[in-house]
């Protein structure tokens, strides 16, 4: 199984206009093209960067010198190796025609960029839970689990449907340990099953001891093995979670993730963008116990990033138990049913508002989403402003209901 590392590379302050068949387009002179893909948000507009796949390391390091810094419609792109491919556990897929340049579908976790169809993405597996993409749409959650058996002891494998029941291409599976997951990364990343190339890489939106995922808000249907150790049901951060300002306007999450490590384990990483997909210079480091949090504190406040001093420090709206400031939140109804709890925060990021959470109330006894969610902001003001701007907003055939949350 061949390497991506030195041929893919990210593509950075990316014109809003373009597509992946205009990087396509413009990358061509250095060389040929696999693959070219642009990051998108839920509804389809441009996260402002993307990948591109090149069939050689040479044609890549000529991309790299030819388009640094490269103006494009009044912008000028950052054009670098994609870390996110670099250190992986087994390597990606061979980079043969049959999938070279589509215009791919979107992964829907948020926070990072798009791989494309069977890349491996962040090959660094320090948790037990996967993610699962280019899933074949007739495979069911069992047969994603006998799958995983090959690799160990599976506790739990999902595959998300949409309002109407059907699959949306992609699951996770929870193995019993994380070294059985680096071992399902290595044997199924790049695997073919039914004609499609799986993309198998470390679940980054998974918290080890927080509640399944249909609880978290993601509308999934699967069980968890009789006798086995499920999740808990406590999804409280509070001590572990960690913000993080004054970051350089390039860094992705995966950098973030990866800063983090030297101070313990790394259960989530995320970059706040604007509503332009535009880096805010900020984020949020979910770490693994307390300890290892003010560890982080201790060792990276301060520390200068690419010419800047990062600000690390406990993130006060951390607290999810914790009861809201007044006014704060609004409750969201008439949502379809397939909506996840990111899918909620994006609804509200495009109007200029910066949601600190966001939840899809779920069935207790199937974890089946109940159609409707709450989100949090910082101010009465903003909560305000959010009821104004996203009320009666259309979102995959329902207009949405948002007002302030009498119960909160």
């Amino acid at each position: 199984m061949a390497t991506n590392v030195g041929k893919q590379l990210f593509v950075g302050n990316l014109p809003f206009i373009v597509g992946w068949q205009d990087l396509k387009d413009l990358f061509r002179d250095a060389g040929s093209i696999v693959r070219a893909d642009v990051a998108t948000t839920p509804t389809g507009r441009s996260r402002g960067f993307g990948t591109i796949l090149f069939s050689t390391v040479e044609e890549a390091q000529t991309a790299i010198n030819t388009f640094n810094n490269y103006e494009w419609h009044g912008r000028k792109i950052e054009v670098r190796e994609d870390r996110a491919v670099s250190g992986g556990v087994g390597g990606a897929p061979r980079s043969d025609a049959s999938y070279a340049g589509a215009g791919l579908p979107q992964q829907p976790f948020g926070g990072g960029y798009q791989n494309g169809q069977g890349s491996v993405g962040d090959g660094v597996v320090n948790i037990r839970a996967l993610y699962v993409g280019n899933l074949p749409y007739s495979a069911g959650w069992q047969d994603l689990k006998d799958l995983f058996r090959q690799a160990g002891n599976v506790i739990r494998a999902d595959i998300p449907a949409d309002y109407q029941g059907r699959s949306k291409g992609f699951g996770t599976v929870v193995m019993g340990s994380v070294d059985e997951a680096r071992k399902a990364v290595s044997m199924f990343a790049g695997f073919e099953w039914n004609g499609r190339r799986l993309d198998v890489r470390e679940d980054r939106t998974y918290v080890e001891g927080a509640a399944p995922a249909a609880g978290r808000g993601q509308s999934f249907a699967g069980s968890y093995n009789s006798g086995s150790m499920a999740p808990a049901m406590n999804g409280n951060t509070a001590g572990r979670q960690l913000f993080v300002g004054n970051l350089p306007f390039t860094v992705q999450w995966q950098e973030l993730k990866d800063l983090f490590r030297e101070a313990g384990t790394v259960q989530r990483a995320d970059v706040t963008f604007d509503q332009q997909g535009r880096s805010r210079g900020y984020g949020q480091v979910l770490m693994g116990s307390v300890e290892e949090a003010q560890a982080a504190i201790q060792l990276l406040n301060g520390r200068e990033v690419q010419g800047r001093s990062i600000e690390v420090r406990e993130d006060k709206f951390a607290t999810e138990q914790a009861a809201p400031q007044p006014g704060t939140q609004v409750f969201v109804g008439n949502l379809p049913y397939s909506t996840r709890w990111q899918d909620l925060k994006d609804l509200f990021r495009p109007h200029g508002l910066n949601p600190i959470h966001a939840d899809i109330l779920a069935e207790p006894n199937t974890g089946r989403s109940k159609g409707c969610g709450i989100v949090r902001f910082s101010s009465p003001d903003e909560a305000a402003r959010a009821v104004a701007l996203v009320n009666n907003t259309p979102l995959a055939g329902r207009n949405v209901i948002v007002r302030l949350d009498k119960f909160a």
